[in-house]
């Protein structure tokens, strides 16, 4: 009986192993709603990638599940958050192939047309977005299609095209939140003329005749008086070294002269482009805040005017 205490070493083990059976079983029984929600979870910490895993995970065990086009939505919505919008396009063409009588169909339109205008496909996401706005009858995203119609247009600068895609919006979706919110939009697009901008090739002209005057007027003040500053410096050398008939020194510092006063003549003309952009820039962040509080307050699914996430 030498091993007698081996033997009941090995008893013991395996009375807790057939213990241990039942709850290991348990935590492998899986449930396609906990699931579901799991991964909810992950794209609500903005863990796009590990909400693909588990949403993936749920097709495979559970292929005949009610939750089987929310998860294939779901899976697109998290490549589209995580930047990845061509493998976003890819999941929601399948989506439309694979459940043609889904309830989400209008929402997957709606996404995919986001998705296409994310990857500065504008012509392809108007197309799309046009389609489902203007169907009949009107879909549950038909109204945010047109919104988000008409907000493709900023990113090219085209307030005018948005303006009349809002406008359309308007009349299409009257007494409708959609149609409500349109109507502010088109009065921000109208605005786009009451920006005030600048002419960049006047504002080099500026500079050609004062260095740095168009820099100062553009805003960039220190840039002005040190491109006034510099130039001065080159001028005032070439002179003197001119005047003390200097003139290899006189052609050096000429033509180093020049390029800084070719160069300020640039550099206005883009102070003043850039400042047009920041202004433009500043109206379009002011439609994009009416879009997120209209879809915070109506709780709309797809969001029209996503933070953009580079891949």
């Amino acid at each position: 009986m030498k091993n007698q205490p081996a033997v009941i070493q090995l008893a013991l083990l395996g009375l807790l192993l057939m213990l241990a059976a039942p709850a290991a079983a348990e935590t492998l029984v899986l449930d396609d709603l906990e699931q579901y929600e799991f991964a909810g979870t992950l794209m609500g910490r903005g863990e796009f990638f590990k909400a693909v895993l588990e949403y993936e995970r749920l097709l495979h065990f559970f292929p005949g599940s009610p939750l089987a086009d929310e998860a294939t939505f779901g899976i697109g919505l998290a490549y589209d958050g995580a930047g990845e919008h061509a493998a976003a396009g890819d999941v929601y063409r399948g989506f439309l192939l694979e459940y043609p009588d889904s309830e989400l169909l209008p929402e997957i339109r709606l996404a995919l047309g986001r998705s296409l205008a994310l990857r500065y496909r504008y012509q392809d996401a108007r197309r799309e977005l046009e389609t489902l706005a203007g169907e009949e009858p009107p879909t549950t995203a038909s109204g945010r299609a047109a919104i988000l119609h008409g907000l493709t247009y900023l990113p090219v600068d085209d307030f005018a095209a948005a303006g009349e895609s809002f406008s359309w919006a308007a009349e299409r979706f009257t007494d409708e939140p959609a149609g409500e919110l349109a109507e502010v939009l088109a009065d921000l697009a109208g605005r786009r003329d009451e920006v005030d901008t600048l002419s960049p090739i006047f504002n080099g002209f500026l500079s050609a005749l004062v260095p740095g005057l168009g820099q100062i007027i553009a805003g960039r003040t220190a840039d002005g008086f040190i491109a006034l500053f510099t130039n001065a410096l080159w001028i005032g050398g070439t002179v003197w070294a001119v005047s003390e008939d200097e003139i290899p020194t006189a052609v050096v510092t000429g033509l180093f002269g020049l390029s800084f006063y070719v160069g300020n003549v640039y550099n206005a003309g883009e102070a003043a482009a850039e400042l047009n952009r920041r202004r433009i820039a500043a109206l379009t962040a002011e439609i994009v805040t009416e879009v997120r509080a209209w879809e915070r307050e109506n709780g709309t699914g797809v969001t029209l005017a996503p933070e953009v996430v580079e891949p």
